[in-house]
């Protein structure tokens, strides 16, 4: 190809635009010129940029121009160059947040990407896979390390992740990043060398590996792998707005659909993958590319590029890593994927450990309450059962599935109080539900009602809109909480704008639900959630003045016609506007994407 049918065949490719031919083409010839990978590089560092960068308002400079090439100033002529000006401001600040404008079919695709991905929850009921893994900056001794393995899933909580380290290291202080991970219902364990810092490596490493077993598990604990993270990334995509579109292409025996998003947006795939062994951090804002199979939507590659921010580059460097932004530090690859063939390999036996803790779930049937639940047509019960612990009241669980999609109910007559029983957060939504009400989680995940002698939680991997029907078909009549417990200031919007007139909050901020509020006194604090952990909370304050910053590294920052701060250690920027300190925390958005949230801000 010529030079400029080429950049242009690579701007058509990322966008998605190319036919299976012509997409080959542009492959082969990126495979064999280095200066087309550059190129490719330089067109999605460009969109990066424009995505997330804070867009200012450009100054009037149209007199100054027309002088400076020597024309007149005539009206008309203004007219024109201001129009022109006037284009390309609004290409820049149209980009935020939301990339460059695709062309039509691409954008169908891309907004159709997280309805479709939640729908594919029920689709698939197994599935094994090879997995390819590189990784690289983990330490400067050992810039590349590779690996191997397979996956095993079986619906809807059985999981077997084998990964076996094939990194040629420097001398056999080097202790393999050997991984086992199995869950498999009720019983669970993971095996791999425990990781070190940077600093330490290799002399901190433990040549036996660390074996964590736990027996009689619920039914979908917290605290545990998930096997629906592994399979489809459901979490990362409630409550995500139109991804961008990477492109289509061919990856092994399957057609794949690439989407653009943050780490946090898939930590709990990441999570998945890395949680057991040695491996390096990956930071909340980094850019990841996944490529999902097209028809099941599950994952194919992934790959994680370091985010181009002043905070993450410190981030690195404290953490020994050298990482080069054009280059990914994390590449996953799933390979010879079989769908829906039963998985009849048996999973490996727990080893001998001195030790074999209980989670306290001891397998019964449904109760009455449980069994009258309106759960979603196809779901049929998985399992069921109480918990007991020493410190804690007599728990009953039971849970629904119906292939990876799951739902879980667990009850309890025996609440001492002082918050909901569920585990919901500090932040939670009041909703009305039939003739009482209830509580749904910040992240939208859970719905607990307080009843007069039952409290209950619905959660699972379903939309919130399913889980509220749940907990409607329930015969418990929700309470508001009592005064002295935790949620008692949980507020409406409404309520939020009487006790703070000048309340302000965010607008057109695309890929976060609805905000759980509340009111302390003279603080009004609103959580909004996004997809996987990405996240925000927005709090106001009567106060004309910042309190002493905590940190040493904080830094000014400039924004809505003020001079404000930002400590990156806690993700917190603030500043004073009138008689409010207000301020936006994040552990997962970046610094440009919190001032564009801040220059947002209006009243409702």
């Amino acid at each position: 190809m010529r030079p400029e049918e080429l950049r242009r065949a690579l701007s058509l490719y990322i966008d998605g635009e190319l036919s299976s031919q012509q997409r080959m083409e542009v492959e082969q010839q990126l495979a064999s010129s280095e200066e087309s990978r550059n190129y490719l590089s330089q067109l999605r560092l460009l969109r990066r940029h424009l995505r997330y960068e804070a867009a200012v308002p450009p100054p009037d400079v149209t007199i100054r121009v027309l002088r400076a090439i020597g024309q007149g100033t005539s009206p008309r002529r203004i007219r024109r160059v201001s129009l022109a000006a006037a284009f390309v401001a609004g290409l820049i600040g149209g980009a935020v947040f939301i990339g460059l404008a695709l062309r039509q079919p691409a954008q169908v695709a891309a907004a159709d990407i997280p309805a479709r991905v939640l729908a594919a929850q029920r689709d698939a009921a197994f599935l094994t896979a090879r997995l390819h893994i590189i990784e690289r900056s983990w330490h400067p001794a050992v810039p590349e390390r590779t690996f191997s393995g397979t996956v095993s899933y079986r619906a809807p909580e059985s999981v077997w992740v084998e990964i076996r380290d094939t990194t040629s290291y420097p001398s056999a202080a080097w202790i393999p990043n050997h991984t086992s991970v199995v869950v498999d219902e009720e019983v669970a364990w993971s095996m791999g060398v425990p990781g070190c810092p940077t600093e330490a490596l290799p002399g901190c490493l433990q040549e036996e590996p660390r074996l964590s077993v736990l027996t009689d598990r619920e039914p979908f604990p917290d605290a545990a792998v998930a096997p629906l993270d592994l399979i489809v990334p459901a979490a990362g995509f409630t409550r995500a707005g139109e991804p961008e579109l990477i492109g289509f292409r061919r990856l092994g025996e399957r057609e794949a659909v690439g989407v653009e998003v943050t780490a946090a947006q898939v930590t709990s795939l990441l999570e998945a993958l890395t949680a057991t062994g040695n491996w390096r951090d990956v930071h909340p804002t980094d850019r990841v590319e996944l490529w999902l199979d097209r028809e099941a939507l599950v994952p194919l590659a992934l790959s994680v590029f370091p985010s181009d921010s002043q905070d993450r580059r410190l981030w690195a460097i404290g953490r020994g890593y050298a990482d080069d932004p054009r280059l990914a530090f994390l590449e996953v690859t799933w390979s010879e994927v079989v769908i829906n063939e039963p998985v009849t390999v048996a999973f490996p036996s727990v080893p001998a450990a001195d030790e074999m803790p209980s989670a306290g779930f001891r397998a019964g049937p449904p109760s009455n309450l449980e069994a009258s639940a309106g759960v979603p047509e196809g779901m049929t019960i998985h399992r069921s059962g109480v918990v007991s612990s020493p410190s804690g009241p007599l728990v009953s669980v039971v849970s629904w599935s119906d292939g990876r999609a799951w739902l879980k109910i667990r009850s309890t007559g025996e609440w001492v109080g002082g918050r909901l029983f569920g585990d919901l957060g500090a932040l939670v939504r009041p909703v009305e539900l039939g003739s009482g009400m209830a509580y749904l989680s910040e992240q939208g995940d859970r719905v607990a009602v307080h009843g007069e002698r039952l409290d209950l939680v619905v959660l699972g991997s379903l939309p919130t809109e399913v889980l509220l029907e749940v907990a409607n078909s329930l015969s418990v009549t929700g309470l508001p909480v009592p005064v002295g417990w935790a949620e008692a200031s949980t507020a409406s919007l409404e309520e939020a704008r009487a006790a703070f007139p000048d309340l302000l909050i965010p607008q057109g901020i695309d890929g976060f639900g609805p905000a759980a509020i509340r009111v302390d006194d003279d603080v009004v604090t609103l959580a909004y959630p996004g997809p996987g952990n990405r996240a925000f909370q927005l709090a106001e304050a009567v106060d004309p003045e910042l309190a002493p910053p905590l940190e040493a590294n904080v830094r000014g920052v400039a924004l809505r016609g003020v001079q404000g701060r930002y400590s990156p250690d806690r993700g917190l920027l603030e500043w004073v506007e009138g008689n409010l300190t207000i301020s936006l925390k994040s552990t997962s958005l970046s610094l440009q994407e919190l001032v564009v949230i801040a220059e947002s801000l209006a009243e409702p």
